[in-house]
Order: C-alpha cells, then sequence, then structure tokens
C-alpha cells in the first residue's frame, strides 16, 4: 500500500508540475496586480469595513460579491477603511502569509518535524493552489488555520481552557465550522467547552452590538438567500450534488436528480456523526477530522479551505504517513486552472472532472479520520507517539517524524 501511495503521490506531483508550469505565472500575478475586481474578496472587506465606519449598509455595500462573514469579522477588520483599498489588500496579503508560515512552523515545532520533511511540506503547503488563491482574493483563511493550531496544541498539552477559548473564536469568524466544539464535548473537556461557548458568544455579541441588531438581521437574511452554489470550486457534499444532479451553468449534469441535493445534506451531516464517533476516544487526529467533515456538510467550502487542514498534512509526516501526506499535497499543488480542461464539455467525464476538489476534500477527511477503536488519553507528549497507535513503527524506532519502512 505504502509503494502504492509513492507512485500515486509522485504521479500527481508530475501532474501538478506540468500543470503549473503551464499556468503558475497566472496565480503570480492575481497576487500582484492592482485590479481589486481580482482581490474581490478582500474589496467586499474593505467596502463593509467602510460602510461601517461611515453609517453605510454593511451587507448592501456595492461589493461584487455579497459579504456572507458575520458581523464581528467586519468589527475587526474595520481598521483597513482607514487606507486605499489596494494599500490595505497588500497589507492584508502581507499578514495572511505570516500567519500561514506561523502556523506551519508552530505545528512543526510542536512535532519536532526534521528539518528536511518539514521544509518540503511547507514549501507545498506555503506554494499550493489553495494558498496562492487565497493570497489573491485576500481571504482570511490563515486567520481561521491560526485559531485551529492554538487550540490543538494548548489540548496537547493539557489547557483546556486557552484550547477553548481559541476554538470559540474560530466559530464566532466562521459558524459553519461549528462542528469543532463536538471535539472538547465528546471528550468531556468540560472546561474547553465553557471557554468555547464563552469566547464564541462574546465575540459574536461584540459583533451585534457594534454593527446593530438590524444589521446583524441583515446578515442572517443574506445567508438564508445565498442559493447553493454549484461552482466548480466548492468542495461541499450538497454542492457536488447539485453540480452532478441539477443544472447548473458550468456543464451538463450526469442525470437530473431533484432529490439528490438533499440526500447529500443528509449525508453530510451523517459524516459529522460519524466523525464526532471516531474522537469519543481522545485521538489527536480528531480536531482535524471534524474540520474536514465540518466543511463536508458545509453549503459553501470553496477549495481554499483546505489551508484549515495544512497542519494535518504535517501530523502525518510526523507519525510517519509521509507517502499519504505527499499525495495530499500534490493534489493542492493542482493548479486553479484545473476547470480549463473541462469547461465546455457537456460529458459525464467533465462533470465528475469539475468536482477535482470535493474528492480532494474527501481524501483528506479519510486520510485523518481516526481509527475506530483509539484509546482516550487526557493529553499528549510533543514529538510522542500518537494516542491512536497509527504510528505503532513510528513509536518503537523512538523517533517522532521517522518514516516506517
Amino acid at each position: 500500500m505504502r509503494v502504492l501511495l509513492w507512485v500515486l503521490g509522485f504521479g500527481v506531483l508530475v501532474l501538478a508540475l506540468v500543470l503549473n508550469q503551464r499556468y503558475g505565472a497566472i496565480a503570480v500575478g492575481r497576487i500582484a496586480t492592482d485590479s481589486m475586481d481580482v482581490h474581490a474578496d478582500f474589496d467586499t472587506f474593505w467596502r463593509s469595513a467602510d460602510a461601517f465606519l461611515s453609517g453605510g449598509q454593511v451587507y448592501d455595500s456595492g461589493a461584487r460579491l455579497q459579504n456572507l462573514n458575520p458581523p464581528v469579522w467586519v468589527l475587526l477588520t474595520s481598521p483597513v477603511a482607514f487606507f486605499e483599498p489596494l494599500e490595505a489588500y497588500r497589507v492584508f496579503a502581507l499578514l495572511m502569509l505570516s500567519t500561514m508560515v506561523a502556523s506551519v512552523a508552530l505545528v512543526a515545532d510542536e512535532l519536532r518535524l526534521r528539518a528536511g520533511p518539514c521544509v518540503l511540506a511547507a514549501a507545498g503547503i506555503l506554494l499550493s493552489a489553495p494558498m496562492l488563491a487565497t493570497l489573491a482574493l485576500g481571504q482570511m483563511y490563515p486567520i481561521l488555520t491560526l485559531g485551529l493550531v492554538g487550540a490543538w496544541m494548548f489540548d496537547r498539552r493539557g489547557y483546556q481552557i486557552p484550547s477553548g477559548l481559541s476554538l470559540g473564536l474560530v466559530v464566532a469568524l466562521k459558524p459553519s465550522l461549528a462542528p469543532v466544539v463536538l471535539w472538547p464535548l465528546l471528550r468531556r473537556r468540560w472546561e474547553a467547552v465553557g471557554a468555547a461557548l464563552v469566547s464564541g458568544g462574546a465575540a459574536t455579541l461584540a459583533g451585534v452590538l457594534a454593527l446593530g441588531p438590524e444589521t446583524t438581521l441583515r446578515w442572517v437574511t443574506a445567508l438564508q438567500e445565498e442559493p447553493l452554489n454549484t461552482q466548480w470550486d466548492n468542495a461541499s457534499l450538497p454542492a457536488t450534488a447539485g453540480r452532478l444532479f441539477t443544472e447548473n451553468p458550468y456543464v451538463e449534469a450526469v442525470a437530473l436528480l431533484p432529490w439528490a441535493v438533499p440526500v447529500f445534506q443528509v449525508a453530510g451531516l451523517a459524516v459529522v456523526v460519524f466523525t464526532a464517533r471516531r474522537v469519543r476516544g481522545g485521538s489527536e487526529w480528531g480536531l482535524w477530522a471534524l474540520v474536514a467533515a465540518a466543511l463536508l456538510a458545509s453549503p459553501i467550502a470553496w477549495s481554499n479551505y483546505l489551508l484549515l487542514l495544512a497542519p494535518a498534512v504535517l501530523l502525518l509526516v510526523a507519525r510517519g504517513y509521509a507517502p499519504l501526506a505527499l499525495l495530499l499535497v500534490a493534489l493542492q499543488l493542482i493548479p486553479a486552472q484545473w476547470p480549463d480542461l473541462w469547461l465546455g464539455r457537456s460529458t459525464i467525464v467533465a462533470a465528475l472532472g469539475l468536482s477535482f476538489y470535493s474528492y480532494v476534500l474527501i481524501s483528506h477527511w479519510l486520510a485523518v479520520l481516526p481509527p475506530a477503536q483509539a484509546p482516550a488519553k487526557e493529553a499528549w507528549d510533543p514529538g510522542a507517539a500518537s494516542p491512536d497507535g497509527r504510528d505503532a513503527e513510528v513509536a518503537a524506532k523512538g523517533t517522532p517524524g521517522a518514516t516506517p519502512p
């Protein structure tokens, strides 16, 4: 199996390198461009911040994209309106890059990764299509990643309250990640659960008080009015069903099945429940499995959300699953121009090809899904063998991060 994963990983890596040789300059050019139409997500943030400071309509600011982020995010980003949009974007992009580098460095240090595997994995993550697209769009995903890393690291060291506080802030910024609260709840980390509820509730309340009830209701209405987006890089299960089994502007459906979307929505909830049952034993993989499950169940899980699972890739490397980590990194290196190979074709193969990132997200979920029976453990010693026994060969050698034969 390991040989097969090595072969598959290197094969995907070669494909990614070929495609990047053809399209790679486009991704970098999108980051460097002066056009705020390209930096569309940050343009939305900036316009909402400007409307907030000037007393305008925060969620009807005239941006090309609807702002679906909660009021607390508008409050936190309000200082960007003191700068010109392009200037603010460049500062924000640099901040997001630094934040992602910090997340990778913290996880690598926590796991005591050797320099070679660490540098290769980190380079793959920082040069991945989700990372480049996040910087180009001006999105916030590195902040969520850092919050998850903080929760995971504090939990490993037995600090329940800081772990819960970090987890609650992540959910306040991205409510669709609410299933991650099951991680401390099902392991009976009551202090962490309480801290998560307090920090998440306080952050949410701060946003509501700052923007006002009327603006908050407008945000809720915007969420309700947003139709299911079947765009190719929406990797969630409901979006995949909409892309494959309903009429959509991207490609001819495999089959018109009007009941497919509700069925896949139920399937997404089933994935969360199934994952929650697996994390009850206290596996160190549990948080990342729940993150992946939450993304699969959410109405929107853009391909760029794969950044949230980057720490799990480093965990795979540290626990002796280098071939699997290579495959996941190689998949993320496939450039965002992948759909260009399929658009305009009305074949079933094209419809399946446009759901590429759905398969990638499912692969990440399966890769970090804890074993069926994972012994419970209160906290993990950094660098020690994982408590679920998945790295038994590594533990036997006494060398964290070593690759088993």
